[in-house]
């Protein structure tokens, strides 16, 4: 706007149009973008409101139409939505240029919109936090997936059990061959078939032990995942409830700056 002193006028630069002094008035401007707000005229408003604070920056009215203009709503629980569909625009809650005032209507304003910021944070924080227990409870529900479609026994590399069933099983093979040679063979002495067979019984053993280790290992991995399922489970509801008591503060917040 350019100040027309002989006419008494203000002239828009951009579109030519002109304003009595008094169009300017607190009363006509609050008006005129509270009808601009109302009319998702959001741009215009936002001016509007800018043009009143420069004049008054403790005007309540004003601040907090600069609010709903600068996230583009025309009511304050509107933000709440805004807040949880990732669009709120938490700039506009900064308002720096406006604090220098010791109206205490004005001050009151400014620590309720600093309590939405720092509760916004958190609840960024917690959404986060939910994604995160997603991610973590998608990786056991593959693991678990694939755990239970491995075979009846599970492998656990850090014992090497594979591969002492492997050997112990290889073992077997071994020691029946030459039970079965030494069996046939008159000449073997007497003590060498039941040796080899003892030999055998042992092999068998261990290669039975590491067997049912691998079976409780797969009990053992299933009860852990499934437990740690059941953890997870248990953080998403607590972080979800959290999450909505946040949003509650936030709505009580706006409910209280509707009152001023």
């Amino acid at each position: 706007m350019d100040t027309d002193e002989d006419r008494k006028l203000m002239v828009c630069r951009s579109c030519g149009n002109t304003y009595d002094y008094d169009y300017f008035g607190e009363e006509n401007l609050l008006k005129a973008a509270g009808k601009a707000l109302a009319d998702g005229e959001y741009s215009t408003a936002k001016n509007m409101y800018s043009f009143m604070l420069d004049k008054e920056p403790s005007n309540i009215k004003a601040l907090k139409g600069l609010l709903l203009a600068g996230n583009r709503v025309n009511k304050l629980y509107v933000i709440t939505f805004k807040i949880k569909e990732g669009k709120f625009v938490p700039g506009c809650f900064n308002l720096d240029k406006y604090r220098n005032t010791n109206s205490p209507e004005a001050v009151k304003f400014f620590e309720d919109t600093d309590k939405v910021l720092s509760l916004y944070k958190e609840y960024l924080e917690l959404k986060k936090a939910g994604k995160n227990l997603e991610a973590d409870e998608d990786k056991a529900e593959r693991e678990l997936d694939d755990s239970s479609g491995e075979s009846f026994f599970y492998y656990d590399s850090d014992e090497g059990l594979k591969a002492k069933a492997i050997g112990a099983g290889v073992i077997i093979v071994i020691l029946a061959d030459l039970t079965l040679i030494f069996g046939l063979d008159y000449e073997t002495p007497v003590w060498v078939v039941p040796v080899l067979a003892v030999a055998m019984v042992a092999a068998f053993i261990y290669l039975l032990s590491a067997l049912l280790r691998m079976h409780a290992n797969k009990k053992e991995r299933k009860d852990s995942l499934m437990t740690e399922l059941d953890s997870i489970d248990t953080a998403q509801n607590d972080n979800r409830h959290e999450m909505h008591r946040v949003l509650g503060e936030i709505n009580a917040i706006f409910k209280e700056m509707n009152s001023y």
